[in-house]
């Protein structure tokens, strides 16, 4: 189930239990799976500055059990790609406007005893943001993400506009992004397989073509 926290609702008991447990899977995920370090704490939470009452959580739980989730930051506000990685964005400058949203933090556990298929769950996180995007009327909604993401987009038909060229980080290779909010964003991250799955928004049905084979874009580090 999509629960959607916010400054308005966070202080809710379930809510803030919700967002506690959540911290606690994107440390397993992120400090002990993919060993970013600088997120090492020892309470075992993973917790950074921008987990404010600026930022809006889309939060998949399977009763109490934390499967999934995303971080959202208006731009106007300090975001990731403004403080941490504003040397990424190359071609443009770095979006800062309350109808942009940063996406951060974007998971899905890898263990727990819930039966979801988590590839369903990160299938309805995703077409929730566009959800949530339409819903706050956002013009867009942009990322910071690891460049073995983006041919999961495109093949996805999803339109992706670099902000910046490829950059190497200490754990991998990253770009910064933008993805345009509209209804065929909506329609294409639903793949004619889903409906609403957070606010009731009805979009064109698009016939997918199968997607060619390719060579990979980015090389991943």
């Amino acid at each position: 189930m999509l629960h959607l926290i916010n400054s308005t609702n966070r202080h809710v008991p379930e809510h803030e239990r919700l967002i506690e447990t959540s911290f606690r899977v994107r440390y397993d995920l992120y400090v002990k799976s993919r060993g970013w370090k600088a997120l090492d704490r020892p309470d075992g939470r993973e917790v950074d500055q921008f987990d404010t009452d600026d930022a809006t959580y889309l939060i998949w739980a399977d009763g109490e059990e934390v499967v999934g989730g995303a971080r959202f930051v208006p731009t106007d506000k300090p975001h990731l790609m403004s403080e941490i990685f504003p040397h990424i964005v190359t071609l443009t400058s770095v979006p800062r406007n309350p109808r942009i949203w940063e996406i951060t933090r974007l998971f899905t556990s890898r263990g727990g005893a819930s039966t979801a298929n988590r590839r369903n769950v990160t299938s309805e996180v995703f077409c929730a943001m566009f959800e949530l995007g339409l819903h706050e009327q956002l013009e867009a909604i942009t990322v910071v993400c690891d460049t073995f993401f983006l041919p999961r987009l495109l093949d996805a038909e999803i339109e992706v506009r670099p902000l910046g060229t490829p950059t190497p980080y200490d754990e991998g290779t990253c770009i910064a992004c933008l993805l345009p909010v509209n209804l065929s964003q909506l329609s294409a991250a639903r793949n004619g397989k889903r409906g609403s799955v957070l606010f009731e928004i009805d979009a064109p049905t698009r016939h997918r073509q199968p997607v060619p084979a390719r060579a990979p874009i980015y090389a991943s580090h």
